[in-house]
């Protein structure tokens, strides 16, 4: 029966064809070759021809990546379109693959491109290498890390933030408000005095500025299927979003412009005022020199961008959460409000010093930052040569996930994970930061603000505990702990009362 098949074949066909048929029976034997002789890849549910994975995680997609991993184990790969994606689940294998030069890299995407390699969250190689050192240093030096000769001027201008949102907040009368927009001014203006010396109010221009960091956090989460779909930039709503994304960073990037071209026009390498001047002054002696580096013009743009949007969004949220955690767990306030006043007292505002011994708002602070999950999936990581991870085969070029919610929430790393518990960072009346808690994520491309970060959380947080009592607002049920996932994770829209300590 063969024989009678293989002559119909050779009497039936063009040679052309069966060249081609050939080639691809070849083909298909020399990929399966190829991939058993690599090792093999993490396994993974069934995917979708040219969709992938993406439909499935469409919405809450941190929770099916989560569902996942119970299926599946601590290393699973899946498809977002035509991406290999591979999700690891695990503190210790993230820990262990962050630190490696290998899964340094950032995916390339039809978003990183519109920022064209530039900044220092999408950057990669020696631009980022330099730009993320000169980051970390001008925050140290600044203060940002709780140390260096500038951290009274940055407290300083902290307390004076803290000032300006208890008057806003005793002007509410107890009245039910959202508290989210008084946070975020507030800490825009911290972020604004250390980025480029300037605080705002009631500017119209800076206003906008917020707006459009605000939208665009949301407009990213619209457009993310065109990171592994890049024709669908093309599809008329789909076209709308990633238009918008490119017409918004323009705008911000006019806005920093218009700032940078006036620090210009009075620096003085002698005394170093923000960023903006750090960075022109580094500018400028790389061009004395004649020495190849990434202190353009638009790098300067581009990293004012990721500073200013990252920690606003970051520390809002954060302090959000935090209004939301205690509103819904009273003795957890009643107890930090009986720390401060032992501490602190009544007569003088809480000071960075005093954090070291207030262990339950320091373990407080630490609970807001796991249970609010405001990163829920660390920015992805990208293989810039073939490796592996944890036995399994890792292309060059694959996209590294963290699933931070699902280490967050997982019942056999953390007691009651689901519960809002402050004690369980505290072992013996001291601080204890687990393995597992990487609320920054981890390894080379851990989040370079996170100090700076619980800095604010810490003088905001305490500062309106001092003065108020935060309460759901008469006649209403208690807000839901269920979060929005955008970029980052938010709690949904509530209102509280902002009453006046008796």
């Amino acid at each position: 029966m063969f024989s009678n098949y293989h002559s119909y074949f050779l009497d039936n066909t063009s040679p052309a064809l069966r060249m081609l048929l050939v080639f691809v029976v070849v083909l298909c034997f020399v990929r399966s070759w190829m991939r058993r002789s690599r090792g093999k890849t993490p396994p993974g549910p069934l995917c979708l021809p040219i969709l992938g994975y993406l439909l499935q995680i469409r919405n809450n997609y941190h929770v099916k990546l989560t569902q996942l991993h119970k299926q599946f184990g601590s290393v699973y790969q899946i498809y977002l379109g035509t991406k290999r994606v591979v999700v690891i689940n695990d503190p210790q294998l993230i820990r262990d693959a962050f630190r490696q030069k290998v899964f340094s890299g950032r995916p390339d995407t039809g978003l990183t491109k519109l920022l064209q390699g530039l900044g220092v969250i999408n950057s990669v190689g020696e631009l980022w290498h330099e730009q993320r050192a000169f980051l970390h240093t001008f925050l140290r030096n600044f203060g940002a890390k709780n140390m260096g000769p500038n951290k009274t001027t940055l407290e300083r201008n902290m307390q004076e933030q803290v000032s300006e949102l208890l008057t806003s907040l005793s002007e509410t009368n107890g009245s039910p408000i959202n508290i989210r927009p008084k946070f975020a001014t507030a800490v825009s203006n911290v972020i604004g005095s250390l980025l480029m010396n300037t605080t705002f109010s009631n500017d119209q221009a800076f206003i906008r500025l917020m707006h459009v960091i605000e939208e665009g956090f949301k407009l990213l989460t619209v457009a993310a299927p065109v990171n592994f779909m890049p024709f669908l930039r093309y599809v008329p709503f789909m076209r709308y979003s990633y238009c918008k994304i490119e017409n918004n960073r323009k705008e911000t990037s006019k806005y920093f412009a218009h700032i940078a071209d006036k620090h210009r026009k009075d620096l003085n390498s002698e005394n170093v005022r923000d960023f903006v001047d750090s960075f022109l002054v580094q500018q400028q002696k790389a061009k004395t020199l004649d020495k190849k580096t990434y202190f353009s013009d638009e790098q300067l743009l581009q990293v004012m961008g990721d500073v200013f949007s990252a920690g606003l969004e970051t520390v809002t949220s954060a302090l959000e959460w935090s209004v939301l955690f205690l509103v819904t767990h009273p003795h957890v306030q009643n107890r930090l409000r009986e720390e401060i006043d032992d501490i602190v007292g009544t007569e003088r505002k809480p000071e960075l010093d005093d954090l070291p011994r207030m262990k339950y708002t320091e373990a407080t602070i630490l609970e807001v930052l796991r249970r609010g999950n405001i990163i829920t999936l660390g920015n992805a990581h990208a293989a810039i040569e073939d490796t592996s991870i944890n036995g399994f085969f890792i292309p060059k070029g694959t996209h590294i996930m963290p699933n931070l919610y699902s280490i967050h929430m997982d019942p056999t790393l953390w007691n009651s994970p689901e519960e809002f518990l402050p004690e369980r960072f505290l072992v013996n009346g001291a601080i204890s930061k687990p393995n597992h808690f990487m609320p920054f994520s981890v390894g080379r491309r851990m989040c370079v603000g996170d100090t700076l970060t619980k800095m604010e959380i810490f003088l905001f947080l305490t500062g309106v505990l001092q003065k108020f009592e935060l309460r759901v607002p008469e006649g209403e049920e208690p807000p839901s702990l269920e979060g929005i996932t955008h970029i980052s994770m938010t709690a949904k829209p509530f209102k509280v009362s902002v009453v006046p300590r008796r």
